[in-house]
């Protein structure tokens, strides 16, 4: 063998373990860590994308559900994670922009442990109650909340969520001593509010949908732009000036992910929130898909954290609360 063709083999030699190694890292499976429970808002959305995004990274795409404590074993599950590119934190304002406003000593730095990925889509909270409730407006509820000071309670998927900032907002705006019961995810607090233990909550559509349909609780209002799967529900802040609420949903990675994994997620997800298809079927779970970069998705959780600090500050919330 010629010694020109020997030194071409010596020279490619090394590139077959690495060319193997990138194969195997793409053949692995994407993990989006969420934390709330299957059957959520959050649960609904990341299914919707998981499939989009799966066939544009060209790898599969699971759903790993980590519900509990605000959300916090599932941030620290990704924290904790190689900056590889295979988990990921699928994610709201809750963990990102409520919790750190309740609980400033969390066991990791929003800013500085995760690396933002996408804005995927936003919905509105709605304000949902116990068919016990006689309320039929806003203005029914708050009348009614009003004249039973500590006695009218709301529920939440726990202390530090956006849920649960929500309606301390509410209260806060509308003059009500409102009490907060904090659960593990929303599925629980519908269980109380069909027996009328709890009195309100405030949900988004794509979670509320199927309990309104059956008649056990009932919707007086909505947070933001008029809902598709809650037709003609009147803003809450005709009732109650001032008050205004919506989710976003997120990807986070691990803090230092390399740059070019970022941006191959990155396009992977935005292609996936902005496919025709995929738009249709998240403006069925009442989502307004976003598709927008990890720098607009870093300003909305800061300036949405910025918010819920200043309101927890004013009320004194505690992470007991």
């Amino acid at each position: 063998m010629h010694r020109r063709s020997l030194l071409g083999l010596a020279a490619a030699a090394p590139l077959a373990p690495l060319a193997t190694a990138a194969l195997a890292q793409e053949a692995k499976p994407v993990r989006l860590v969420l934390p709330f429970p299957a059957g959520g808002a959050t649960d609904a959305v990341a299914r919707v994308l998981a499939p989009g995004m799966a066939e544009r990274l060209g790898q599969p795409v699971v759903i790993d559900n980590r519900p509990g404590a605000g959300g916090v074993p599932a941030a620290e599950n990704v924290v904790r994670a190689a900056p590889d590119g295979l988990t990921l934190f699928f994610t709201t304002s809750s963990t990102h922009s409520a919790g750190p406003a309740v609980t400033p000593n969390l066991p990791y730095d929003v800013e500085a442990d995760f690396t933002p990925i996408a804005l995927l889509a936003t919905q509105p909270y709605i304000l949902v109650v116990s068919a016990a409730v006689p309320a039929a407006t806003v203005e029914d509820f708050v009348a009614w909340a009003r004249a039973r000071p500590g006695e009218v309670n709301y529920g939440s998927s726990g202390v530090g969520t956006a849920p649960h900032l929500t309606g301390a907002l509410f209260a806060a705006l509308a003059k009500l001593q409102m009490v907060h019961v904090p659960y593990r995810g929303t599925g629980q607090v519908y269980a109380e509010l069909r027996r009328g233990d709890v009195h309100a909550l405030f949900d988004t559509p794509s979670t509320a949908a199927p309990h309104l349909a059956s008649g056990a609780v009932r919707a007086l209002g909505v947070g933001g732009a008029e809902t598709p799967l809650v037709p003609g529900l009147p803003a809450i802040s005709r009732a109650v000036p001032g008050f205004e609420s919506e989710v976003w949903f997120g990807l986070f990675g691990p803090a230092r992910l390399p740059a070019e994994q970022a941006t191959r997620l990155r396009d992977a997800a935005i292609g996936a929130a902005r496919d025709p298809a995929l738009r249709e079927k998240l403006a069925g779970l009442g989502a307004e898909p976003k598709g927008e970069d990890g720098a607009a998705l870093r300003r909305v959780a800061a300036a949405e954290r910025a918010r819920w600090t200043a309101l927890v500050r004013d009320l004194g919330i505690r992470a007991s609360d």
